[in-house]
């Protein structure tokens, strides 16, 4: 009897495999219509959270005296890409393994204004439904909103005043869950945005005007060695970020606009640009801008004789 069900068995998988082949094109449409109803489910599911995120961001922001921020779609794509990095690396918090800071990630991907980010991972030993992925954003904000000085970067991050938008970043896998949240201050209208690559010979120029009730304070250029390759366990051991000391500053005094010529004159490495801004009565100014350029070393294009000779005799 054994014996009789081991042929059945298999007799079975002989028909399926006929019959697949018959009807290929078929079986190929199934398949795609699953993947396709698989996509749009959790796509539907990212959308939903997103917008419940907004909510509890823009709830605590309103019980501090503070406007709301606006849902950035484009930030929000980008952060949810980081988010799927960290899940193909097992990375968590601001880095991933390119060793690349969020303002740089933020701006080598085309972004231009003042960004600052909060992040958080939750993991478990089984797959997240709907409706633990909800408890845990909740359980997310809740955590950063408690925090207390001088441990409460996620908080002020949260209520910074200055904030106009925020791009929210969603993955998971089985019971893996990374999040982001990308507070934008946008404030610069761009006449030309500097490039993210440049050699130390070039001359770049970047140009723009602040925005309506604002003026340009100052130019700081920070300057720090290009990133490295770094493992997921030096990642995950980094808890916090910020742009680097080494700077200069440009006092620009009160201007509408600015047309600055961005100067390379620490040699190669990662130049940031932040335009600070300020409304004329303030005391305190704004950094409207992380803007990122990658600066190297020009390569030498002429051709190099590497051995002489005489022609056909």
């Amino acid at each position: 009897m054994k014996g009789e069900r081991r042929v059945r068995k298999n007799a079975g998988i002989t028909m399926l495999a006929k019959q697949m082949k018959r009807f290929p094109v078929f079986g190929l449409m199934v398949l795609a219509a699953s993947v396709a109803l698989g996509a749009s489910r959790a796509e539907e599911t990212r959308l939903t959270l997103r917008q419940e995120f907004l909510r509890l961001i823009n709830s605590d922001r309103k019980a501090h005296g503070l406007r709301p921020v606006e849902l950035d779609s484009w930030t929000s794509s980008l952060a949810d890409e980081y988010c799927r990095a960290q899940l193909r690396n097992g990375t968590t918090g601001h880095f991933t393994t390119d060793g690349q800071a969020p303002y740089m990630r933020y701006s080598f991907a085309g972004g231009s204004d003042g960004v600052s980010e909060n992040a958080a991972a939750w993991s478990a030993s089984y797959r997240f439904s709907d409706r633990a992925l909800y408890e845990m954003i909740r359980r997310s904000e809740e955590a950063m909103m408690s925090e207390s000085a001088p441990h409460d970067g996620h908080r002020r991050t949260i209520l910074d005043p200055n904030a106009t938008h925020v791009g929210i970043g969603l993955a998971w896998s089985g019971g893996e869950f990374r999040l982001t949240q990308e507070f934008i201050r946008r404030y610069i209208s761009w006449t030309a945005r500097p490039p993210h690559a440049a050699m130390t010979s070039d001359r770049i120029v970047a140009a723009g005007r602040a925005a309506h009730g604002y003026v340009v304070d100052a130019i700081s250029v920070h300057y720090e060695p290009m990133p490295q390759p770094i493992s997921p366990i030096t990642a995950n051991m980094i808890e916090t970020y910020s742009l680097p000391d080494r700077r200069r500053d440009y006092a620009l005094h009160g201007q509408s606009g600015f047309n600055f010529a961005v100067p390379f004159t620490d040699g190669p490495g990662i130049y940031t640009i932040v335009v600070w801004v300020k409304k004329a009565d303030d005391r305190e100014a704004i950094p409207a801008t992380n803007v990122s350029i990658r600066v190297d070393r020009p390569s030498n294009s002429e051709p190099i004789l590497l051995s002489g000779g005489g022609g056909m005799r």
